[in-house]
C-alpha cells in the first residue's frame, strides 16, 4: 500500500504527492519456518506470536524449533480473539508481552492476520506474517479488514507498511480444511475480473497499471492448478499444483492490493460478502469466496462476456464453488437487497458503464437459467 492510496481516499490526486512501495518478501515450502533464523534476527531479539487458536496450535512447534540458538526469544503467544475488530486490537496493544517485543509474528487465517497486522502499525513494530490457511491474501497485504465484535464487516484500515516477509509453510497449510482454499479461490480470481473491468478505457498511472497487469496472475494459475490443488487439499497433501495455487492466492493477489487503488478490485463481486456477512444466515453464507465466486458469475453477465461466464461457471462447479443462489445460502430477499445497495455503491461507480438493479436481476435470471440446464 502507499501514502497515494490514503490520499486519493481523502480527496483526489496532486502532481506535487509522491509515494513510496514497499514489497514483502516470502518464502514457499514445507520447510519454510526454517528461515526464520536467516531473515528475522536483524530486526530485534524478542518475539510476540499473535494469531488464531487453531494458527498457534499448528505452527509453535515448528517456530520455536526454528529459533533455536539463533537468539531470538518469545515474550508471548497471543489469542488474537476471532475478530479483527477495534476492541481485540485495543486489547492486544496494550498487552506488556506485546510492549516488551521488537517484532511481531502473525499466525494463523485472515482475521488473525489482520488484527496482529494492525497492531503492528499501531505500536510500529515489524512484523511477520506465518499464514496457516489459503483463505485470502490477509498475510502479504498491507489493507486489513475491520469487523465488529459480533463479526459484521464495518471498514478497512489503509496503511503504508506490508509484512516484511511471508512465510509459506506448505505442508501446514495443507492440513487446513479444503473450504479455506475455496474461499481463497473465489476470492483471488475476483481480483482479476473485478480489475480488467473496472480499468476498461482507463488512462492509468504506473501503479494502478502494474497492479491491474499483475491480476492476470490471480487467474491464469488458478484455471490451470486449481482443480488439482483442491483434490490435493482434500486428502491433504502438498503438491507443486497446491503450492502454485497459495502463491496466487497469498502472494500475487496481496501485492495487486497492494499495487492499484482499492476500488479497482472491490466492487460487483465483493459486493455479495460485504452487503450479506451480517447476515443470521447459516455458516455457509458466510464463506467470503463462495459469495464473491456467485458475484463473479453476476459481474461476468452484467458485462456481457457469456462465454467467460460459461468457463467460470464448469470451473466453479469442478471445484465445489457455488454455481447458483441457492448454493450461497442467500434467500431472494437477500439478493435483493444487495443489488439495492449495490446500485448506490460509490465503488461500483468505477465501472465502465452504469450498474443498475434491473441489470443485476437480469444476470441473476440468466445464472439460474443456465443453472437448471446444466441439470
Amino acid at each position: 500500500m502507499t501514502e497515494y492510496h490514503q490520499k486519493t481516499r481523502k480527496g483526489g490526486f496532486e502532481m506535487k504527492d509522491r509515494y513510496t512501495m514497499i514489497f514483502p518478501n516470502y518464502t514457499i515450502g514445507v520447510e519454510a519456518y526454517e528461515k526464520i533464523r536467516e531473515v528475522c534476527p536483524r530486526y530485534g531479539k524478542s518475539v510476540v506470536v499473535i494469531g488464531g487458536r487453531k494458527g498457534i496450535e499448528a505452527a509453535q512447534e515448528k517456530m520455536v524449533r526454528a529459533v533455536e540458538g539463533v537468539g531470538l526469544e518469545f515474550t508471548g503467544f497471543i489469542h488474537a480473539g476471532g475478530q479483527s475488530s477495534d476492541e481485540n486490537i485495543e486489547r492486544i496493544s496494550e498487552d506488556s508481552a506485546v510492549q516488551e517485543a521488537d517484532m511481531i509474528f502473525a499466525v494463523g487465517g485472515g482475521k488473525a492476520i489482520d488484527t496482529a497486522k494492525a497492531v503492528a502499525h499501531r505500536q510500529n513494530k515489524p512484523y511477520f506474517t506465518f499464514p496457516t490457511v489459503a483463505g485470502s491474501c490477509a498475510a502479504a497485504a498491507s489493507i486489513a479488514t475491520i469487523y465488529t465484535p459480533d463479526g459484521k464487516f464495518q471498514d478497512y484500515l489503509y496503511s503504508t507498511i506490508p509484512p516484511v516477509h511471508v512465510f509459506l509453510c506448505s505442508r501446514i497449510m495443507a492440513q487446513a480444511p479444503v473450504e479455506y482454499l475455496l474461499r481463497g479461490i473465489g476470492d483471488t480470481m475476483a481480483k482479476y475480473y473485478e480489475a480488467a473491468i473496472a480499468s476498461r478505457g482507463r488512462k492509468l498511472q504506473h501503479r494502478d497499471g502494474m497492479g491491474i497487469a499483475l491480476s492476470r496472475m490471480c487467474l491464469d494459475p488458478l484455471y490451470a492448478y486449481g482443480e488439482q490443488a483442491v483434490a490435493d487439499n482434500r486428502r491433504h497433501v502438498v503438491s507443486p499444483a497446491f503450492e502454485e495455487v497459495i502463491l496466487a492466492i497469498v502472494m500475487t493477489s496481496g501485492l495487486v492490493s497492494n499495487f492499484a487503488a482499492p476500488e479497482f478490485n472491490g466492487h460487483i463481486a465483493h459486493q455479495l460478502f460485504v452487503e450479506l456477512a451480517d447476515l443470521p444466515a447459516s455458516e455457509q453464507c458466510r464463506q467470503h469466496g463462495g459469495l464473491v465466486a456467485y458475484g463473479i458469475l453476476l459481474l461476468l453477465l452484467c458485462d456481457g462476456q457469456e462465454e467467460e461466464f460459461k468457463r467460470f461457471y464448469a470451473f466453479c462447479q469442478s471445484i465445489g464453488l457455488p454455481t447458483c443462489r441457492e448454493e450461497t445460502c442467500a434467500s431472494e430477499e437477500d439478493i435483493q437487497r444487495v443489488f439495492r445497495a449495490t446500485e448506490k455503491k460509490q465503488d461500483v461507480r468505477i465501472m465502465p458503464y452504469k450498474v443498475t438493479q434491473d441489470m443485476l436481476h437480469e444476470a441473476a435470471k440468466k445464472i439460474e437459467a443456465y443453472h437448471s440446464e446444466q441439470k
